[in-house]
Parts: structure tokens; sequence; C-alpha cells
């Protein structure tokens, strides 16, 4: 007999448990989003030769802990077979990859300089 950890767990069919899935996907790539809006940000300022404003900057170096933070919340959230499922990996990866890349950008850019007091 299978050990279920809350009653209702023994009901749930391949539908819901599908669901669960989907749903802890749909939050990993909203983490992965996060990551890649800061470096996409950077290059816009760049392109457009903007001289963003302290609170902007802040908002743009935000995005890497924030994506962080989230990604490491919504990974424990995930429900265990889909935790080490390619997918929810690479999506990890490319999250981690992202936020780096925003920090690199941002202190090239030199909007570090800028949210300093």
């Amino acid at each position: 007999m299978t050990d279920y950890k809350n009653e209702y767990q023994k009901y749930a069919d391949n539908a819901v448990r599908t669901r669960e899935r989907e749903e802890g996907m749909g939050r990993l790539r909203f983490c992965l989003f996060l990551a890649a809006a800061g470096p996409l940000a950077i290059i816009a300022l760049h392109l457009l030769k903007f001289e963003p404003q302290r609170w902007m900057a802040i908002g743009i170096v935000g995005l890497a802990p924030l994506a962080i933070i989230l990604l490491v919340v919504n990974f424990i959230r995930l429900p265990n077979d889909a935790k080490a499922s390619a997918p929810a990996l690479l999506i990890s990866l490319l999250t981690l990859v992202g936020a780096a890349a925003t920090l690199a950008m941002a202190k090239m850019a030199d909007l570090t300089k800028l949210i300093s007091p």
C-alpha cells in the first residue's frame, strides 16, 4: 500500500498530477522571464542611449536576486516527479545564467555605481 502525505492524494488521477506539474513549470518559466528581463532592459538602455534614473536602475538590478529567490521557492514547490526532468533543470540553469548576465551587464553599464549611496 502506498503511503500518502495527505488523504486526498490517493484520489488524484493523472490529470490532476499533470496539472500540478504544468503549474509548477509555469512558475519556473516566470522566473526565467524575470531573469531574462534584466539583460534585455540593459541592452535597450544602451541601444537607446538612455540614462536611467536611480529607481529604474534599482529595478533592473533587483530583477536578478528576485529571479533567484523565486526560482528556489518555486523549485521547492515543484512536484517531486518533475524536479529531475530535463525542462525543469534547463529552465533553472537558464534562470541562473540570466541572473548572472543581469549583474555582469549592470556592472559593465555602470548601473551599480548609480544605485550605490
